[in-house]
This record gives C-alpha cells, sequence and structure tokens, in this order.
C-alpha cells in the first residue's frame, strides 16, 4: 500500500504547534486546581515527559508499516472493528473541537464582548474553518506556517513588554501547597495533548525528519508555556487567582512606550489558533468518516462535523451543567491517553502477536518440509 507525502515535517509540527499553544496557555486556577501557578511549570516537565513516552507505540507501528496510519492499521489488524476505531477518532476530534470553541465563546463572553451573541463568532469561525478543511491538509499546513510566525511574535511581544512590571516577591516556593494542584494541572495538559491522535492519522502523509519535527514541537510548546507562567506570576501576583483568563489579563496590562494594552495581539493570536484547530481537526473527521462508510470523498461529513461542533459549543456556553462535564479534565484527559497512547499501543500487541504467529508457522512449515525431505532420503 503507497501514501502520497502531502506536507513536510515542518509543516505538520508547525500545525500542531499553532493549534496546541494557545489552548495550553489559556488557563485559569479553577482549571488547574489551585492558583499556585509556579507549580503548573512542574506540570509542563511531567506533561513533556510523558508525550515522548505516549508516542512510543505510535512510533513503532510506523516504523514497522510506514504507509500505514492509525486507521490503516485499525482495518488490518482488527478487520471490521477497524471501522470503531475510526469511528471513535472522528467523534474524538469532534469532542476537542467543541471544547476548544467553547472555551473561545466563554472568553469572548466574559472579557472582549459580552453582548455579542456567541453564535456569530460560532458561525464566523466555522465557515472559514468549513473552507480551509475542504480545501485540504496541504492548505491547512501552509497556512498555519505563517500563523505561527505571527503567533510567536505576537506572545514575544506580549512577554517583552510584561517583563519590566515583574515583581520577585510574587514568587512563592514550589509545591507550597502540595502535589493536589501539580497533578490536576498535569492532567489538565495532557488533556490537551491532542497532537499525538492527529500524527496518528497524518504522519505517513508527511516527509521529512519527523523524529526532529516532534521534539521542537513539544520543547516549543513547553518552554513557551513555562515562560508565560513565570511572568503571570511575577506581574499579577496573587490577583492571578481572581482571573477567569490571567493571559489576557497579562496582555491587556503589558505595554512599553507608545504600545500599550496588548489584549488586542491575543486575541488576534486566540482566533488564529482555534481556526487552524478546528479546520485540521474538521478535514481528519471527514478523513474518519470515509473510511467508516468506504466512500472515497469526507466534505459533506466536513460540513455536518461543523454544523455539530457549532450547535454543541453554543449549548455549552448556555449551560453550567455542560460546561462542567467538558471542562473537567477528567474526562478530557481519559479520552486523549486512549486516542493517543491505548489504541496504539493495543494495536501494536496485535501486530506483535501476529507477526510472532507467522514466524511460528513458517518454522514450522519449514521443519514439516525439512522432516519429509529426510524421510524421502
Amino acid at each position: 500500500m503507497s501514501r502520497k507525502c502531502l506536507i513536510s515535517a515542518g509543516q505538520l509540527f508547525s500545525l500542531l504547534l499553532v493549534s496546541s499553544l494557545i489552548i495550553m496557555v489559556t488557563t485559569n486556577s479553577t482549571w488547574t486546581g489551585g492558583g499556585d501557578f509556579l507549580d503548573n511549570i512542574i506540570s509542563c516537565a511531567i506533561a513533556f515527559a510523558v508525550n515522548f513516552i505516549a508516542v512510543i507505540p505510535l512510533g513503532l507501528l510506523y516504523r514497522r508499516k510506514p504507509t500505514m496510519n492509525i486507521l490503516d492499521h485499525g482495518y488490518h489488524l482488527t478487520g471490521w472493528f477497524g471501522a470503531v476505531i475510526a469511528l471513535f477518532y472522528g467523534l474524538y476530534f469532534i469532542t476537542i473541537d467543541c471544547y476548544y470553541l467553547s472555551v473561545f465563546q466563554v472568553f469572548n463572553a466574559n472579557m472582549i464582548e459580552p453582548e455579542m451573541p456567541s453564535w456569530l463568532i460560532v458561525i464566523a469561525v466555522l465557515v472559514v474553518a468549513v473552507y480551509a478543511a475542504w480545501k485540504g491538509v496541504e492548505s491547512i499546513s501552509r497556512t498555519s506556517v505563517f500563523i505561527l510566525v505571527m503567533l510567536l511574535i505576537g506572545f514575544l511581544f506580549i512577554l517583552v513588554t510584561s517583563i519590566p512590571q515583574v515583581k520577585s516577591e510574587n514568587f512563592k516556593p514550589l509545591l507550597y501547597n502540595g502535589w493536589d494542584q501539580t497533578i490536576q494541572s498535569t492532567m489538565l495538559f495532557l488533556g490537551r495533548s491532542t497532537g499525538l491522535a492527529t500524527l496518528a492519522i497524518l504522519l505517513p502523509a508527511t516527509k521529512g525528519n519527523k523524529k526532529i519535527g516532534f521534539t521542537v514541537w513539544n520543547v516549543v510548546t513547553y518552554l513557551l508555556m513555562s515562560i508565560i507562567m513565570v511572568i503571570m506570576v511575577g506581574v499579577l501576583g496573587n490577583a492571578i487567582q481572581t482571573q477567569m483568563f490571567p493571559i489576557y489579563t497579562l496582555a491587556a496590562i503589558s505595554g512599553i512606550g507608545p504600545f500599550q494594552r496588548m489584549d488586542s495581539i491575543f486575541l488576534g493570536i486566540w482566533l488564529m489558533g482555534v481556526f487552524i484547530k478546528i479546520a485540521i481537526d474538521l478535514y481528519l473527521f471527514g478523513s474518519c468518516m470515509q473510511r467508516v462508510f468506504h466512500i472515497k470523498r469526507g466534505g459533506f461529513f466536513i460540513i455536518g462535523g461543523a454544523i455539530a461542533v457549532g450547535l454543541i459549543s453554543v449549548l455549552i456556553t448556555k449551560s453550567v451543567a455542560l460546561q462542567h462535564l467538558f471542562f473537567d479534565v477528567y474526562l478530557l484527559a481519559p479520552l486523549t491517553l486512549f486516542a493517543s497512547f491505548v489504541i496504539p499501543l493495543i494495536l501494536l500487541l496485535i501486530d506483535t502477536i501476529k507477526c510472532k504467529n507467522k514466524t511460528i508457522r513458517r518454522m514450522e512449515e519449514t521443519l514439516e518440509v525439512q522432516h519429509e525431505n529426510s524421510a524421502l532420503d
């Protein structure tokens, strides 16, 4: 089975960096389980290490059959159950998009324009994302490279203009109140680490040095997260516990000379990140549905997925109960762990067992032939 390389490793990991970085730094004391934000640096280090462990089953599957993605492995190794695996991944990407878009709507309603109807933002984002997904992964990945440059410049500008406001007295000892917050924030970061599931499908369609790309993606993501956490604590101090979106507050009060209130830059960064994330996930959802229903094009599923994301995300923002459900780290983290690690591990074990059985059968056949030949002699 051959698979055409559609994107470069640089484009793939630029896409993953853009789509993951913004949601990683958009957090608060409620989601992380406490106001000791410096402890989140330890969580970043743990999540960084776990990502390198979690990718091992996927990497071994790819090494054995470089032309097959996780959906191909599902059908090849489990037969009809491969459709269930493809359906799970498709629904997983839709669930993650609902999470991203609902967080953005909560952010807009509380920090930007409370009077603006949430469905206007949803329609605007989804229309552009559907168009990008319809054009394909090549277009999305090329766009992500340009957006990544703007995103890094924007973050750099916010951080540089915030450094003069850092106060040393705002820093507390690490783990001052124990490990509870560190554990929850680690679960939060791992739950938001959806890039491995994206890799599981796009890796065979990527050319270039994927190991370097994977390393750079993780190093930049978690290093930048840690730097942002340190500066947020240094600038905001204890007030960080009262902020719904501390990173936005940091952007709003940062400034140097004529450049004041960098919140508009952060809003632009947020919009670019959520657009890329939803676009690539809708594309992947369409690809999964193609495999489930054995059709050549998944365009109509892209539109259907976008409608589902729009409706569900609006419902989430209108319902406190749904927010508690979708924003719970103990829902998101197991789903991401299952998509990123458990399924590849199970498929790797099945493949290993089948390979061993084939080897045993070949040895038995060889011995049988040798026995027959010796009997004839």
